[in-house]
């Protein structure tokens, strides 16, 4: 029998995700300082500005999308039923 994929079932792997996930966003701001950009907004101009923007698009996406579930998706138990 196959064996399923069950690399984030185990919660030690998820702390690593996410040490990692940190570590490339920490570098991704780093970067900023030591390439050469050309701002054609005034938001260029900000150091991490992409990150931050990343961060709170996800976290927008993540709200929304609860959001629908709860309030558009979500049915009764017996909705079926009916």
């Amino acid at each position: 029998m196959r064996k399923e994929f069950d690399w984030f079932d185990k919660p030690e792997n998820i702390k690593k995700l996410k040490i990692f996930s940190y570590v490339i966003l920490a570098l991704s701001v780093v970067a900023e300082f030591f390439v050469s950009s050309h701002p054609q907004h005034s938001w260029d101009k900000i150091p991490g500005i992409y990150a931050l923007f990343g961060f709170i698009t996800c976290v927008t996406m993540i709200v929304v999308s609860k959001l629908l579930g709860q309030y558009w998706l979500k049915r009764d138990e017996k909705y079926y039923d009916k």
